[in-house]
């Protein structure tokens, strides 16, 4: 978290939910994969035993290339009154999925809280950007993106709330 005069910045890291724990279970079928592969051609095919050794090194650079994408981190960053957030997928480039101003938000507030779940009605679109839907400190901001009325979700620090009730006056 990053303090400043009208500048916030917060990172979260989601928690293997039922998406990421799929990928990783098709990366670790992968890996068996190569595996079995390599043995076949190795120890059957070829009938070249030592060449085996190489199938470690093979899978070593196999798991560097897949597994980081198991990992999701959304960064979200309140400055000059807009809202980015950012998906980083491993050590891809950072992806903008967010980007509007906080001043023309229908409404922000926490996600746990039945006195503001008016605000979602007619809601025609979701985009989850927090650590996970049980999480603590879980707010949702309402926006117009594109044409919808999209709820954003995300987990708030305190600077952060700061930043969006002074961009965002009376709604959040």
């Amino acid at each position: 978290e990053n303090a400043g005069a009208n500048y916030a910045e917060f990172s979260v890291t989601r928690k293997p939910d039922k998406e990421i724990n799929t990928k990783r279970f098709l990366f670790i079928l992968l890996y068996a994969a190569v595996h079995g592969i390599f043995a076949y051609i190795f120890l059957v095919l070829t009938q070249m035993a030592p060449v085996m050794a190489i199938v470690l090194i093979i899978e070593y650079i196999v798991f560097l290339a897949t597994w980081h994408l198991s990992k999701i981190e959304y960064t979200y960053i309140v400055e000059k009154g807009n809202l980015h957030v950012y998906k980083l997928v491993g050590r891809l480039k950072a992806k903008e999925i967010v980007n509007v101003k906080v001043s023309e938000n229908a409404g922000i507030a926490p996600a746990d809280d039945e006195d503001y779940a008016y605000m979602l009605d007619g809601v025609e679109a979701n985009i989850d950007c927090t650590i996970s839907s049980k999480s603590e400190d879980r707010y949702f901001a309402v926006f117009n993106i594109g044409g919808k009325k999209t709820a954003v979700y995300f987990n708030a620090a305190t600077k952060l709330l700061q930043m969006l009730h002074y961009y965002g006056g009376e709604n959040v």
